[in-house]
């Protein structure tokens, strides 16, 4: 006769079920209604079949096209490619959840670290939107679940083969997950086990196919295989000037920023969300009190208990076990400093923080915790994003393009310079199908500048010539919001702006409403 196992076993199941769920529900029930310039981009690629390989994540818009064709001819692009993001963010957690619950055995707190990686701003973000960081992710984690059954003794050689082939895809959905692939090869080779070096050729094995998938590529950019042209297609975005900057203060100060904004929003929104309904500051203070709480509670439980190691010691009786958890934790600590690393060169780049959260639940599931303070923080986590990100984004105008687009195609001879020019450029491919867009829109005068070969002597010169052309030159950089963003920061408000357009007379046109107040449409004469 089989006896049912107790009640108690199927409880932690329940609730990593119930997290799974519910964040996946949240997903795909509030895709943003704010979308990225980059995301109406990859949209207007997939939706005409125009470069669908792209070099920096090159089989993200294919895969995008592929999973439209899936789809009814009825369903709209932008929000389909969301729906597979959400479906994508899903997989994250189910995978996340089976390398928790192998890692961290069966008293980790496997819901409250899947509460909390879940409900992080950095994954919420781009799980309602169509970015090219969900899919990657999601490859990457079924690699380190292939990887851990491979050092765990767990599965045999097909293992190792599997995580090579996990790593090279996820590489080929975006080449930021190359450091992630770079980090599990790097700990086959840490370990002392005998055999490392064929398990390390075995997962290098899928690699190969990264420069093959390039290679054939190439002719959908009209380029003929060379080894320089295969080289400078694999680091377009290098060679372009589109990836790294100089380590500077702004660029730490960016970083910083954007590590915290990865797991709670923090934006110029949200001060004017504040500022509009001051009731929010009620939830803000709630979500801030139980996060205080959840510490305080961990802390009193870790002071009662006994000094646990930060990882499990391999010399401990769990022999094999307690070699493949340290081996696991010493990678994918390397991933996370990798990771890390690539976006303060980034210029503290959020997007490419996006695994952040999922690594740091990998890396801690080892540790003694307890469930409450996680599910606390994570309750707190969501609130907050909820609070001041995804529901904002979702039901608020934070932009407003549709009547700027209609100008910008009623007066073809008039020159743009826009605050965002690479936004409405994207949405007019999405709605006309013609990749390349008008020349005559811009951005704005203080970005204008600082392109090679701009000074503020040429800029005015340019003004005064489209003036005697008798072409009108527009712009909506001036006296709209004035919110404490990413573009503030690098490019400074309406003063910058304005000292650029000194001697010439400045002419409010037009306006055009958002929830933070008018966007104002000004000519230059």
């Amino acid at each position: 006769m089989t006896t049912a196992p107790p009640v108690s076993v199927f409880r932690p199941a329940r609730a990593e079920w119930t997290v799974v769920a519910l964040l996946t529900a949240v997903a795909l029930l509030l895709p943003t209604h704010n979308s990225t310039p980059d995301a109406w981009y990859y949209a207007a690629c997939v939706r005409h079949g125009h470069e669908l390989l792209l070099p920096h994540h090159l089989l993200y818009n294919a895969v995008g096209w592929l999973w439209m064709h899936l789809l009814p001819a009825s369903v709209d692009t932008l929000a389909g490619l969301k729906v597979m993001n959400a479906l994508a963010f899903g997989g994250c957690l189910l995978v996340l959840r089976d390398l928790l619950r192998r890692v961290g055995g069966p008293m980790a707190p496997v819901a409250g670290w899947l509460l909390v990686a879940g409900s992080s701003f950095g994954m919420l973000r781009f799980a309602t939107e169509n970015e090219t960081y969900m899919l990657p992710l999601l490859l990457s984690l079924l690699a380190s679940r292939s990887w851990w059954r491979g050092v765990s003794g767990q599965g045999g050689t097909q293992s190792w083969v599997a995580a090579g082939a996990w790593s090279a895809a996820a590489a080929l959905l975006h080449q930021i997950h190359a450091f992630w692939g770079v980090g599990l090869l790097l700990g086959i080779l840490m370990s002392r086990q005998s055999g490392r070096w064929k398990f390390a050729g075995l997962y290098a094995l899928p690699a190969l196919l990264v420069p093959v998938a390039y290679a054939a590529a190439l002719p959908t950019w009209n380029l003929l295989f060379t080894p320089e042209s295969l080289w400078r297609f694999i680091f377009y975005e290098l060679y372009h000037g589109h990836a790294g900057a100089t380590l500077s203060g702004r660029t730490l100060l960016l970083t910083a920023i954007n590590l915290v904004r990865t797991f709670g929003q923090l934006h110029g929104t949200t001060l004017s969300l504040l500022q509009r309904w001051p009731a929010l500051g009620a939830v803000g203070l709630l979500c801030i009190g139980v996060m205080v709480y959840a510490g305080w509670h961990w802390w009193k439980a870790k002071c009662k208990a006994e000094p646990a190691p930060l990882i499990v010691s391999a010399a401990t009786p769990t022999g094999v076990a307690g070699r493949a958890k340290q081996l696991f934790f010493k990678a994918h600590l390397l991933i996370l400093v990798l990771q890390l690393a690539c976006a303060a060169w980034a210029a503290g780049n959020a997007e490419f923080m996006v695994m952040l959260p999922s690594l740091l639940a990998l890396l801690l599931i080892q540790r003694p915790w307890s469930s409450r303070p996680l599910v606390l923080a994570g309750t707190a986590l969501l609130l907050w994003n909820l609070t001041f990100g995804l529901v904002p984004l979702r039901w608020l105008r934070l932009t407003n393009t549709a009547s700027l687009l209609a100008r910008t195609e009623q007066e073809a001879t008039a020159w743009w310079l826009l605050s965002d020019p690479n936004l409405v450029l994207n949405q007019l491919h999405y709605r006309t199908g013609q990749p390349i867009g008008p020349p005559t829109i811009l951005s704005g005068p203080a970005l204008l500048v600082q392109q090679p070969g701009q000074s503020p002597e040429k800029f005015r010169a340019w003004l005064k010539a489209r003036r005697a052309a008798g072409q009108r030159v527009y712009t909506d950089v001036l006296g709209g919001p004035q919110l404490l963003d990413r573009a503030r920061l690098t490019q400074g408000g309406d003063e910058a702006h304005l000292r650029l357009l000194r001697g010439f007379q400045l002419v409010r046109t037009d306006s055009f409403p958002t929830f933070f107040g008018p966007v104002y449409l000004t000519e230059i004469r």
